[in-house]
């Protein structure tokens, strides 16, 4: 069994919050004796966690990049490793930073910065997934046969992630969260969905130290919302503060993890005000809130780091039993995924085949000519194919597209990898003595 180790890191910026975690995976070529070998993650190990900064604003909110790119220049420094060292990883905007003007600018510059390896990603779907996967909540739906939902409660938003059987069947957003009321300085600050939430709930917030009770019982409306989503309250939650959608009825949970910075306030000891926000009082009523509907919750070690271990952890897989490629410049970053071979145009994608399992030569050749002659803008412009096939069958693939487009044009065939249209792909270059690569597919999105 041939084994190979790489460096991922995990970068996320949030609301509130900027950190970074570092990795190392651990990737192996099984199989033999009459199976065909496959690449396949076997060991995850965090070998580094950098201190949770405050996330560097302007004072208009957006992002201040620069101070981002310190922070993480500054941690890999004291990491003892350089950009060059990482092979894969994420670098994730989360929660209302998503929606800042200068977001996706921000994301791409940190990036870049980050290594030949790190996708670029945003999006409250994906960041509900990852922060569920670094809290283990796919692990103890595993384990259990039970329902698993984990709670990521962050600066602004509250992203909830629901498992079954180790896998994710429903994500939902919703625009809760500790730093959507500012109490630093003396003054208030209150984002425009929250007063207005405030004010038809009849709840007059001015100064902080005087209306504490009045901030109180926003955080317990805040908690009942929570809990509504989640199945257990059946409290009505006004549209403006759902990001996306809801969890479906079907999807109610046996067991709940908790995740996120308040998430981390839940049961630690702070003054009421401790971080200029209101996430120690929405911790501390979430805390009423699992005893009055008597859940039961599985309690997480670093609650905090769920998402950037998400990010730095399983935001890559690896391709499947075969990979045939040619002339390829690698790494590949955000192609864009098409399903059908006549979306082939004349710029940078990726083609994504689902197929027929076990299809016989005759029909992988088919598939090539269809493929070269859908191709021919791509060739005369000479930009990359990429082609993805969910069955095993891209050697195949790749052999008889060689045969049909001109010598020295790049190909690249991966199978064992599920994407969709609209997703982006990143592509890594070759592990495992050139038998996979690692991918990440995501969706790119940002609030406007």
């Amino acid at each position: 069994m041939k084994s190979e180790c790489i460096l991922s890191a995990g970068i996320d910026i949030g609301t509130t919050t900027t950190h970074l975690i570092l990795s190392r995976i651990g990737i192996s070529v099984t199989g033999g004796f009459g199976t065909v070998p496959a690449a396949q993650i076997t060991s995850k190990e965090i070998v580094y966690k950098s201190p949770v900064y405050f996330t560097p604003l302007f004072s208009n909110g957006e992002i201040n990049g620069a101070a981002v790119a310190k922070i993480i220049e500054r941690e890999y420094k004291a990491a003892g490793i350089c950009a060059a060292d990482l092979k894969s990883g994420a670098v994730i905007i989360t929660g209302e930073s998503a929606c800042k003007g200068n977001s996706a600018e921000v994301l791409q510059d940190i990036a870049a910065l980050s290594g030949d390896f790190i996708a670029a990603q945003a999006g409250s779907e994906l960041e509900s997934y990852l922060s569920g996967k670094g809290a283990g909540a796919d692990k103890i739906s595993e384990q259990t046969g039970k329902t698993v939902a984990n709670i990521d409660v962050g600066g602004g938003t509250t992203n909830i992630s629901v498992f079954r059987n180790g896998e994710c069947v429903d994500t939902c957003c919703l625009h809760i969260g500790g730093r959507l009321v500012q109490t630093a300085g003396g003054g208030l600050l209150l984002v425009d969905r929250i007063k207005r939430f405030a004010d038809e709930n009849e709840i007059r917030i001015s100064d902080p130290k005087k209306d504490k009770g009045n901030m109180v019982r926003l955080c317990d409306l805040f908690s009942e919302l929570i809990f509504s989503a989640l199945g257990f309250a059946d409290t009505e939650i006004p549209a403006y503060l759902i990001a996306d959608h809801r969890l479906s009825e079907k999807n109610r949970a046996d067991i709940l993890t908790f995740s996120g910075g308040v998430a981390a306030c839940m049961h630690a000891e702070h003054a009421d005000f401790a971080f200029g926000d209101i996430g120690v009082l929405l911790g501390r009523s979430l805390s009423q809130k699992i005893k009055q509907y008597e859940c039961r919750v599985a309690e997480r070690t670093d609650p905090i780091r769920a998402t950037v271990i998400g990010a730095g952890q399983f935001s890559m897989e690896v391709s499947g039993s075969t990979i045939w490629y040619s002339d390829i410049c690698f790494p590949l970053k955000n192609l864009p995924c098409v399903c059908a071979p006549n979306r082939l145009g004349g710029s940078s994608c990726a083609l994504y085949l689902c197929g027929k399992k076990s299809p016989s030569f005759c029909e992988v050749d088919q598939m090539a000519q269809q493929i070269a002659a859908a191709a021919k803008h791509m060739v005369k412009k000479e930009i990359p194919l990429v082609v993805i096939t969910k069955e095993d069958c891209s050697k195949a693939l790749g052999t008889c597209l060689k045969s049909k487009l001109p010598d020295k044009y790049p190909i690249l065939c991966i199978d064992g990898v599920t994407c969709r249209a609209g997703d982006y792909i990143d592509i890594g270059s070759p592990v495992a003595g050139g038998k996979a690569v690692p991918v990440v597919v995501k969706t790119l999105v940002f609030g406007g």
